[in-house]
């Protein structure tokens, strides 16, 4: 899929007979859409086809790793994607979830472009975490705003933050596709996508968001994703999962998981409320 800029980006696609209703997933910050070969299949099983853009400079997406130069294009990567999404789907319904960073971009996407999508689900988002961090310190954000280029820095994210899963640390521990580094311009984008949800009125949601988390998560500040959503879309209906790890895909409750998903996918109404 190309961006904007000219890089072919890589969108996944889940389908197969008898979906009723699409999923476009926005995934974290570490992570890609291998991440998803379980979830991709077992939304499928429960009708739920699932569309997945490796975001630029991870997974198979080129670009430099980590990296993205503004959050502008990673607002308009995701738009590009939503209509690859819209034009390649098997049934009338798209539902959007984002996933920890994904979210912060779902959010900004959803501001920046407005589009029908129902539900709107987000997973151990991080909303608002650059914030919190600053402490809310204008000018601690302000230098974050102005950081540029490709010079990397780690993240001090730990594999067992995201699962205490054997089989899933090791698949993590071997992923050359696990972006360990971000560079300065992605530091400066996240601070610009947060700059985009909050300075709006509201998340222009057709219902209420559904908020999935884990009962405990050692990435995320779960208390300040909340309470942006408490102030840019009231009445988010929250469902917590039965782990202390951030990623509920390689949890012992993703069973239950992938069920309260495609339940709320297939019935945005009624489902996961």
């Amino acid at each position: 899929m190309p961006a904007a800029d000219g890089l072919e980006l890589v969108l996944h696609h889940w389908t197969g007979p008898g979906v009723r209703a699409a999923l476009h997933y926005v995934h974290g910050i570490q992570s890609h859409a291998g991440w998803l070969r379980e979830t991709g299949p077992e939304l499928v099983r429960r009708g739920v086809e699932v569309f997945v853009l490796d975001r630029r400079g991870s997974g198979r997406s080129p670009g430099p790793r980590g990296h993205a130069p503004s959050a502008e294009a990673l607002i308009d990567d995701q738009v590009r994607a939503l209509a690859e999404t819209a034009r390649r789907r098997s049934c009338e319904q798209v539902a959007a979830l984002g996933q920890s960073f994904g979210g912060s971009l779902l959010a900004a996407v959803l501001v920046a472009q407005p589009a029908h999508l129902d539900p709107v689900v987000f997973c151990a988002p991080a909303l608002g975490q650059q914030r919190a961090r600053a402490g809310g310190d204008p000018e601690r954000l302000a230098a974050l705003r102005a950081l540029r280029g490709t010079a990397p820095a780690p993240l001090s994210l730990a594999d067992r933050d995201y699962t205490d899963d054997p089989a899933e640390l090791a698949r993590m521990g071997a992923d050359p596709l696990v972006v360990r580094e971000v560079t300065a311009g992605m530091r400066a984008a996240m601070v610009g996508l947060e700059d985009v949800y909050t300075a709006a009125a509201s998340l222009p949601v057709p219902h209420p968001p559904l908020l999935a988390v884990p009962r405990r998560d050692p990435v995320i500040d779960l208390d300040a994703a909340r309470r942006v959503l408490a102030e840019k879309a009231p009445g988010t209906v929250e469902r917590r999962f039965v782990t202390d790890r951030h990623y509920l895909e390689f949890s012992a409750d993703r069973v239950a998981y992938w069920d309260w998903l495609a339940a709320a996918v297939l019935d945005p109404r009624g489902g996961g409320r």
